[in-house]
């Protein structure tokens, strides 16, 4: 029963998500404050599942977090193995912020993963221009050269 109630509330989030007009998605300074507070309380969770519930809540504080919804893509793809909803979130991420390096790094591992060698590709060239030392950029190179 817990379980189906938390696939509505993730579904019902995504859903009211996307069909909100971005403008009102701007949050205030006390909403952006609170998502923070609560992406804190969230990163230190050591439990993925009460550590997605705080993600989810800091996305509720705040519906342009970017950080909040590519550490739910992180989780699902990290500890839950779940690709298809960590894509989802990785999406979500750079559609509000399309340079996000951990989102693209993310992104682009699944796609690779998946034999998206030109979707990986892709997100590897964004995140060369968006931060060519970042250890994500470097590890992406070598996974990409590596699957040739």
């Amino acid at each position: 029963m817990m379980r189906k109630i938390r696939a509505f509330s993730a579904s019902f989030l995504l859903c009211a998500i996307a069909l909100m007009p971005f403008a009102a998605r701007a949050a205030t300074p006390v909403m952006e404050a609170a998502s923070h507070k609560i992406m804190e309380k969230a990163l230190a969770t050591p439990e993925p599942k009460a550590a997605i519930f705080l993600f989810e809540q800091a996305i509720v504080a705040d519906p342009a977090n970017a950080k909040a919804y590519t550490e739910l893509g992180r989780l699902y793809d990290t500890k839950l193995k779940n690709a298809g909803l960590a894509m989802k979130y990785y999406e979500i991420a750079l559609t509000i912020d399309p340079v996000n390096v951990k989102a693209l790094a993310g992104a682009a591992r699944l796609d690779l993963a998946k034999g998206k060698k030109d979707k990986a590709a892709a997100n590897l060239a964004i995140l060369k221009k968006a931060c060519p030392s970042c250890s994500e950029t470097r590890e992406l190179e070598a996974a990409l050269s590596n699957s040739k």
